[in-house]
């Protein structure tokens, strides 16, 4: 195949010719060049600023045509503004549902604020709720637009147009608003109160049948008294911010937003031109606060009103005016009185797209009945962060739980025997979770105000867990899996010096073969004249070649003796060795003269390689979640489930690893009931909680779903304690391993029947000291391990355990009989245990015993582990 590579010389250059540094500061050039100054940005805002000053209410539809220049009006756009009375009467109608009679005689400007009910006074917090088309879409004119007006222009020229972005399609969905405040209070002339303040608004729209989400954000003003808020989005395509009093309801609404916006439009201004703010849009419509770049899709545009309900649900049954305020003043500035618990916000919305033409609203009476929708609601900042901190302390809890759990674990698990029984991988996907959740309680800390100081405390308690225990715990078990990981490591080695060797064979069977054929091929061809042929093969008799011939293996050549001139080894009469720097024993030679390790474990494979990967799949996982938070919303709840099972299913290692070892009491009940409840704690709150600090909707069924999947293995790994590790899979299914607790039959061939300390003590087979100096005693106590004793029951046989000295009574199933193979069988044989060399002990006694050595307490023999 020819070489290509040289290909990549000429792509490299052509990708320096147009992205280069000098060619991107070009482009950036040429596109800062086709956007307006900054400087004139200000002069197109002072101009906006003078004309709202100048304007008076009704101006927008004015029988005399458009008479106000601002963006967005121009008659060639040809947007809805024709609509937008209809829009407004459906705001007060809304109005009037919220608040009665009252409200609409307050818009017009009247004093009568005991005719209404108690609102809040700010609405800092949050809401979420159902949105859906309103009954008004069918009388909106959708606009026409031209869409190669909106075309961007790129480095090359104009781009080809694409459809706007935020054109909600779907006839229904979720929404969720965050209220900032964005200006301080306006006092009223009249009563001194505070009226009307600016506000900001985060919005997501998301549509239910396709899952698409929307994002955005709004300024505007919300009326205090009414508890009314109009909202606009603010881009190159409409000056939604300085149009926004002519939005306005009344005519005393427009005055009161006029006034307001004329004092922080002026101050924005101001600070523009001083330095302080280098924004070309102070108003941005992007969640992130950055201004569209020349390449994204036009976006429609969006007017909001937003209508503060009764925070009881009910006119009838509202709050009083006094004890909403003392709730709102104590939540936002605490002195320690006894509070209520505060209602929640709850706002009716309606929204209008003058661009694209729809029009949404929330779900919610008087329309809709309360099961399909009740508008928006939430909690408020105030309520969100005080909940937070409780949640926070609950988690800061569950974590310190685990740790502790884990430390007795791994105080119980504190020889190599018992940790060869664990499995690696279980303890480090628990150690990935605690990972996982420092990292998300660090991200949350940047986007949630107020509660910096709680969410780094509990991720300062997760990375404890996994750098100071769980790391140290996975070490602890790398550690004890070493002999384990050699002698695989050896078999593997060995299968392949046999493959390697059945290679050899063949290779030199097959050269033997050739040469077998060439020389009969040249026996045929040899002339019967003697004429003396020279062929290929026949070698020079002038040249003699020094290197010997080599006899290939498995030929009659190699067991003939090597030629006289070949060079023989010297023998010195040592065999060469090699000693390691550490005098840690003698390593010999294989057959290419370089080093063999004892172990044969394969280089690389090391706790630092590992302790890297970990943390690379933490990074890995971590950043495809976040990631995942711009997929549309059905891919991004699989992703979330699938990675939350995958979680969950920590145990699954274990129990294979209870399979393959043939293993029991690997972990303890109280590790894995204990984890099991408290891995779930994170779960129930983002799926269970309304309320959650993320606002993800509840998800009950994947929630019983994750806590049924994981109690099923905390059932298996109970039920390999009790019935046996392999009872629900064939024999053939797992490697061959010793059975410590076999069926005792006393018809078995050979008298295999197991034998206690009595039996054992009479053979001349080694015991420990300590039993030899209790049976050297002479008194008759001390020797009752060797008096004969007698079964009470039938079917019984009555041995001495030579760890506890106690008797132990054991199912032998007679001769002629059946085998038990009932589930009270089972468990009677769980009560002692046989080894290899058959001696019999209780089942705790032994356990206990090979937690600290692999050995027989009576014959020293070595045992296969647990």
């Amino acid at each position: 195949m020819a070489d290509r590579r040289g290909v990549l010389i000429p792509l490299l250059i052509i990708g320096w010719i147009f992205f280069g540094p000098q060619n991107a500061a070009q482009n950036a050039s040429r596109l800062e060049q086709q956007r307006p100054s900054y400087d004139e940005v200000i002069a197109d805002e002072e101009r906006s600023l003078e004309v709202l000053r100048n304007s008076s209410y009704g101006d927008l539809n004015s029988p005399y045509g458009k008479i106000l220049n601002w963006t967005g009006l121009e008659d060639d756009r040809g947007y809805a503004w024709g609509s937008l009375s209809k829009v407004q009467e459906r705001a007060k109608e809304r109005l009037r549902y919220a608040l009665g009679d009252g409200g609409i005689r307050m818009l017009e400007g009247e004093h009568i604020p005991e005719a209404i009910s108690a609102l809040y006074s700010n609405v800092t917090g949050h809401a979420h709720g159902k949105w859906t088309r309103s009954k008004l879409q069918e009388s909106i004119h959708v606009p026409q637009l031209n869409l190669s007006q909106y075309a961007s222009v790129g480095p090359f020229g104009p781009l080809p147009p694409t459809t706007f972005s935020r054109n909600i399609t779907g006839d229904e969905g979720d929404v969720r608003i965050r209220f900032y405040e964005r200006t301080p209070y306006e006092q009223d002339a009249v009563t001194g109160e505070a009226n009307i303040t600016g506000m900001s608004v985060e919005m997501a729209l998301q549509e239910s049948g396709s899952g698409d989400e929307t994002q955005l954000q709004l300024y505007g003003v919300y009326d205090m008294k009414l508890g009314q808020a109009t909202l606009s989005t603010t881009s190159d395509k409409m000056a939604g911010i300085f149009m926004l009093p002519h939005f306005a309801l009344s005519q005393h609404a427009f005055e009161s937003a006029r006034s307001l916006l004329n004092q922080s439009l002026a101050q924005t201004i101001r600070a523009q031109q001083s330095g302080w703010l280098m924004q070309r849009n102070p108003w941005p419509s992007n969640v992130e606060g950055s201004a569209p770049n020349a390449f994204d899709a036009p976006q429609c545009e969006l007017i909001v009103y937003l209508q503060q309900l009764p925070p009881s649900g009910s006119r009838t049954a509202a709050l009083s005016a006094d004890v909403l305020k003392f709730i709102e003043r104590e939540m936002r500035f605490p002195t320690g009185a006894f509070l209520p618990s505060a209602p929640e916000l709850r706002f009716s919305m309606l929204a209008f797209s003058p661009d694209c033409g729809y029009v949404l609203e929330s779900k919610g009476e008087p329309d809709y009945v309360p099961i399909d929708g009740e508008h928006l609601s939430g909690p408020k900042v105030e309520v969100l962060q005080d909940n937070g901190r409780h949640h926070l302390m609950i988690f800061a809890a569950t974590i310190g739980g685990q740790i502790v759990l884990l430390m007795r674990q791994m105080r119980e698990a504190s020889t190599p025997s018992t940790r060869g029984r664990i499995s690696f991988f279980t303890i480090a996907m628990l150690g990935l979770g605690d990972g996982y959740a420092a990292m998300a309680f660090l991200l949350i800390s940047l986007f949630v105000g107020g509660l910096q100081v709680q969410l780094e405390a509990a991720a300062f308690l997760a990375f404890t867990s996994v750098l100071f225990f769980g790391m140290r715990f996975l070490l602890e078990i790398w550690t004890a899996h070493a002999p384990e990981r050699a002698a695989r490591a050896r078999v593997e080695a060995e299968e392949e010096r046999q493959r390697q060797e059945r290679f050899d064979a063949t290779l030199a069977r097959l050269r033997a073969e050739r040469l077998e054929r060439l020389a009969a091929a040249g026996e045929a061809t040899t002339p019967a004249s003697g004429d003396a042929v020279t062929t290929p093969s026949q070698p020079d008799e002038d040249h003699v070649d020094p290197t010997p011939a080599v006899p290939l293996p498995g030929t009659e050549l190699a067991q003939l003796p090597l030629p006289v001139t070949a060079q023989r080894p010297t023998d010195t009469g040592a065999t060469p060795i090699f000693m390691p720097s550490d005098q840690e024993g003698l390593v010999g030679l294989t057959a290419t003269g370089l080093p063999t390790t004892a172990t044969g474990e394969p280089r690389g494979t090391s706790f630092g390689s590992i302790y890297t990967r970990f943390y690379l799949v933490l990074l890995a996982t971590l950043f495809t979640s976040l990631n995942a938070a711009s997929w549309p919303a059905d891919i991004r709840r699989v992703f979330f489930t699938v990675l939350a099972f995958a979680y969950l299913s920590c145990w699954v290692p274990q129990i294979i690893r209870n399979v393959q070892r043939n293993c029991r009491k690997a972990l303890t009940l109280e590790f894995v009931v204990g984890q099991s409840a408290l891995r779930l704690v994170p779960f129930v709150y983002f799926y269970a909680y309304k309320h959650n600090v993320l606002f993800a909707g509840r998800q009950l069924y994947s929630l019983a779903l994750l806590a049924l999947w994981v109690w099923v293995q905390v059932v298996v790994l109970a039920s390999q304690e009790l019935i046996g590790p392999r009872w629900f899979i064939r024999n053939d299914w797992a490697p061959p391993a010793y059975d410590y607790h076999p069926v005792l039959r006393e018809d078995e061939e050979g008298n295999t029947l197991p034998l206690g300390l009595s039996e054992a003590t009479t053979d001349s087979t080694p015991t420990s000291p300590l039993i030899e100096r209790r049976i050297s005693l002479s008194s008759p106590t001390a020797r009752r391990g060797s008096l004969a004793k007698e079964p009470k029951d039938k079917g019984k046989r009555l041995y001495d355990c030579a760890i506890c000295f106690q008797d132990l009574e054991v199912p032998v199933i007679e001769a002629g009989g059946s085998s038990d193979a009932t589930l009270t069988g089972g468990l009677a044989r769980r009560y002692y245990m046989v080894t290899p060399c058959r001696h019999i002990f209780h089942s705790a006694c032994l356990e206990g015993w090979m937690k600290y050595r692999l050995q027989c307490p009576i014959c020293r023999e070595t045992l296969p582990p647990l």
